[in-house]
Formats: structure tokens, C-alpha cells, sequence
């Protein structure tokens, strides 16, 4: 049991020191509206003076039962979750959803232990969690629903029975495919995520395979499975290795459908490491409409889907649930995409 040092200041020290009682000093910290601008102010200028600065927070969630903070399962490493664009711009919707409500966020990372995973989500301070599109039978999921806290799920898996936010995965790739077998292309590369992960590879990710779904039905004639390479790491670097080995042979695709932005920035760089003309020679579609899909030369052609919204929603669906204003049938919200053309396609080459 942890023991409070003996010169650490207390909040009794500090009602003494203001002369209020201990609830009173305690609303000053935590209800503001319980108690007058000038008793608050002489209480956290007694605070100042004695170096208190608030209360244990601990103490706070053995008093009231709530740990102010939601916790966000996430499918990979905290470096990713900063580092690519997406998931950023899933990250900035959540702390706009959290703007104002006082509520902190706790990301909790995949592990290699699926037991560790587990016991993370078990031992996490929160009062509910975002499950960010994860695979089914995810451990860190199941922990979080033997919780019984408010769940709000972006993405996948879809089988969960709480709320969910997320796109029509297979739909928007129709739409990607179908534009490049438009313009006349028959050797396409598909760039995909992994279709599943975990020991054995059995915990099948549900957006992979509605998207290469939405891949074959829009390619129609033109899809070949053999050209559907698959990158456990989902950065720009891997892809560019990737489609670097593809380009590298006889005959060599003429077009690529990337799952990601990110991916399909990789396959750009490829294509200049062999100075491979975009989009004359090669046309390549991206998916999600990151800022860096805008900026890339050439511009990104790519779907564009609302991953700030995404991240809003489901910030404000769960504080709304966790405050017990959540409505009594469960939020599923299907959010529009948008398939953005830009300068990296163009009709297939004739030779």
C-alpha cells in the first residue's frame, strides 16, 4: 500500500490554511459551481502556498467510481498511431470529441502476448473504451467487454453488438478498382494489409477482406490473384520495397490500388527509384485522403474517407454512453467516402 510522504501537503492542510472545511475545499477543486469565486479563490491560494497541487486522483475514482479517461484499443505500436497520417487524423477527431469534458485518453498498444494484451485492457484506468479496428477475436476486445463499460467500435470488427462508426469498405474499393478498369487497365497490383494476424495468423481482419471484395468486383476480368501482395508493415517504406520487386518485372503491372495512402506514397517512391513516369506508365490509387495524398507528386488520386469524424463520433458517443445520455438501441453510423481523382491516373498505356 502506498503511504502519503509526511511533508506532502494534504487537502485538510489546505481547508485549514483557508479556513474552510474539507468540503468545501474539495468542491474547490472539483465543483467549481458548488462554491463561491471568492472561497475558491482563497482555497487554491492556500493551495499554492503549501505546494498542493489537487487531489490524488486515485482517491478521486475510489470516491466517485470514475477514472476520468477513455481508453483507445489500438492495432499496433504507439509509434504508428503518431506517425501515420490516418491514424493522426483519427487521433485529432477523438480529442476534438474530448474538448471540454475534462476526459483524459489512454491508448492501449497491441502486444505479441495475447495474454499481456488482455491484462493491459484489464488493468487500464478508464471509464470506457474506442476499439479502433482491431480483428476479430482480438483478446484486448474481449477483456474490454468482460468489463462491462461502454464500448464504441470505429471500423471493426463489425460482429460487435455496441455502437459502431466506420465506411463501406467493400463499396469504396468497388468504386477505386472500377475507375482504373475504366481507363482501360487489365495488369493491376493490389497492395493489401494483412488479412489476418496473431500466432497461427488466425484473427482475420474484417476491412481487409471487404476491400479486396470491392477490389475483384470492380476489376471484374482484370483481377488476378497473384497480383495481391500483401505488406505487414503498413509505412510508405515497406510498400516502396514491395512494388519496387514488382516493377522489376516483365510484364509489370500498369496500375496499383493501394489500401492505404500511406502504401500507395510508397508505391510512388518506387516508381521514381526506377524512374517509372506516374501516371503515364503507371496509375496508382490510394485510400483514406491523408494531407500527404494532396501534397505528393503527382497529387494522390485515392478515396477519400472521414477519419476526424470517425475519431468525433466516437469520442462523443462514448462520453455520452459513460454520462448514461446514451440512446437504448445502439449507435451504427456508415459514414460517405468520396473516390478523389487526381493526377496519378490515367489511361492504360498501349505498349
Amino acid at each position: 500500500m502506498t503511504r502519503t510522504p509526511p511533508d506532502r501537503p494534504r487537502l485538510r492542510d489546505v481547508a485549514a490554511r483557508a479556513g474552510v472545511s474539507i468540503g468545501t475545499a474539495s468542491n474547490a477543486f472539483s465543483r467549481a459551481d458548488a462554491v463561491s469565486p471568492e472561497l475558491r479563490a482563497r482555497v487554491l491560494a492556500a493551495a499554492q502556498e503549501l505546494g498542493y497541487g489537487g487531489p490524488d486522483p486515485a482517491a478521486r475514482r475510489l470516491r466517485t467510481g470514475e477514472a476520468g479517461a477513455i481508453g483507445l484499443i489500438f492495432t499496433d505500436r504507439l509509434t504508428f498511431a503518431f506517425g501515420d497520417e490516418a491514424s493522426s487524423q483519427l487521433l485529432r477527431g477523438i480529442a476534438g470529441g474530448l474538448e471540454g469534458t475534462e476526459t483524459g485518453l489512454l491508448i492501449v498498444p497491441t502486444s505479441p502476448d495475447r495474454n499481456q494484451a488482455a491484462e493491459s485492457v484489464r488493468r487500464a484506468a478508464v471509464d470506457g473504451f474506442i476499439v479502433y479496428s482491431t480483428p476479430d477475436g482480438d483478446p484486448r476486445v474481449d477483456a474490454a467487454r468482460e468489463r462491462g463499460l461502454p464500448i464504441v467500435t470505429v471500423d471493426q470488427p463489425r460482429g460487435e453488438p455496441g455502437a459502431l462508426v466506420g465506411i463501406d469498405d467493400r463499396a469504396a474499393a468497388r468504386d477505386a478498382a472500377a475507375h482504373l478498369r475504366e481507363l482501360g487497365h487489365r495488369r493491376v497490383l493490389v497492395l493489401s494489409f494483412v488479412a489476418a494476424v496473431g500466432p497461427g495468423d488466425e484473427l482475420p481482419f474484417e476491412v481487409t477482406a471487404e476491400r479486396l471484395r470491392g477490389y475483384r468486383e470492380g476489376l471484374g476480368d482484370a483481377w488476378d490473384e497473384a497480383r495481391v501482395l500483401s505488406s505487414r508493415d503498413q509505412s510508405a517504406r515497406g510498400a516502396r520495397k514491395i512494388v519496387g520487386a514488382a516493377l522489376d518485372e516483365r510484364p509489370r503491372p500498369t496500375a496499383i490500388l493501394a489500401m492505404s495512402d500511406a502504401l500507395a506514397l510508397g508505391a510512388l517512391q518506387a516508381a521514381r527509384d526506377r524512374r517509372v513516369s506516374v501516371p503515364r506508365r503507371l496509375s496508382v490509387v490510394g485510400f483514406d485522403g491523408t494531407p500527404g495524398a494532396e501534397t505528393s507528386t503527382p497529387a494522390l488520386t485515392t478515396v477519400v474517407q472521414p477519419q476526424e469524424e470517425k475519431g468525433r463520433l466516437a469520442a462523443e458517443w462514448l462520453t455520452a454512453a459513460i454520462r448514461g445520455d446514451a440512446p437504448t438501441k445502439p449507435r451504427r453510423r456508415i459514414l460517405p467516402n468520396e473516390l478523389v481523382d487526381r493526377g496519378s491516373t490515367a489511361p492504360a498505356p498501349t505498349s
